[in-house]
């Protein structure tokens, strides 16, 4: 029997919000076991070149992507994935750092009304030279005595709902496809189980969605128990969309989720690589 080879197909660096560069990325994702990794950043590819490389010293698997926010009732994210290698990055992608400059200067202002000033240089700091993003302002936060720990701020201030949230500003569905399939990527529907739709509408949603470039379902992710990742398997096998599993690791932003998540859940293995370069 071959040997399975687990691959992670969902994490973030520094260059978003995780907390590992991309070199500790790759590093940590080797000791944990994986023999691939994808790098999918939340609408930035800045990270790519670093993780690119420090994969290609040790002999790691690496796959470039990027992750963006799309227009919807619910929660929708797409993961875009350059399956065929190299450093190609999608221009169209600059103008998503730009949504999220907008969105960090209007929460800098809203939490100053709040009465929490912070300082925009020691902000900047925390996100080490990448994209600075919520967790960032909660550590900050956390570190000028206003809360006791970043889940507090976001269950208290920064949360959906919360007095200091500012939404995203978000790409439509049929832009956010073009921009991954014209780059020559392949678009996967991230955690299908945030889009909060009723089962029945799932097939002829997915429908639309193949017919714009849609390539794969992301069928196993920690936000999904057995009873959704057994649906939207099944759904994946019956549209003929590529099934992928991702940990969404952020590193010590969202602590409970290691890389070792890939070697007791993905059930489907460095094959998906093949697949996704193929469609």
């Amino acid at each position: 029997m071959m040997e399975r080879r687990f691959f992670d197909f969902h994490t973030h660096s520094a260059a978003s919000d995780g907390s590992l560069t991309p070199s500790e990325l790759v590093a940590a994702a080797a000791r944990a076991g994986l023999a691939g990794v994808a790098l999918t950043d939340h609408d930035t590819v800045d990270g790519l070149e670093e993780f690119l490389a420090a994969a290609a010293a040790i002999g790691l698997t690496a796959v470039g992507g990027v992750e963006i926010s799309l227009e919807h009732p619910g929660t929708m994210h797409l993961l875009g994935y350059n399956a065929a290698g190299g450093s190609g990055l999608p221009a169209s992608l600059g103008r998503l750092k730009g949504f999220r400059l907008e969105r960090n200067r209007e929460l800098h202002e809203k939490l100053a009304g709040l009465g929490y000033s912070l300082d925009w240089e020691r902000l900047l700091a925390k996100s080490g030279g990448g994209q600075l993003g919520r967790p960032h302002f909660a550590a900050l936060l956390v570190e000028e005595g206003f809360f006791g720990s970043t889940k507090e701020v976001f269950d208290r201030l920064l949360g959906k709902g919360q007095p200091g949230y500012v939404d995203k500003k978000r790409m439509s569905v049929e832009a956010g496809l073009a921009v991954i399939t014209e780059a020559g990527w392949a678009p996967v529907l991230a955690h299908p189980v945030s889009v909060t739709l009723d089962k029945a509408a799932w097939p002829q949603f997915l429908a639309g969605l193949k017919e714009r470039g849609l390539a794969g379902l992301e069928v196993r992710h920690p936000n999904m128990n057995e009873e959704e990742s057994a649906f939207f398997l099944k759904l994946a096998r019956e549209m003929d969309l590529i099934p992928t599993a991702g940990s969404d690791f952020h590193g010590a932003t969202k602590p409970d989720i290691g890389l070792d998540w890939a070697l007791h859940h993905d059930f489907f293995g460095g094959e998906v690589l093949e697949q996704l370069r193929n469609r």
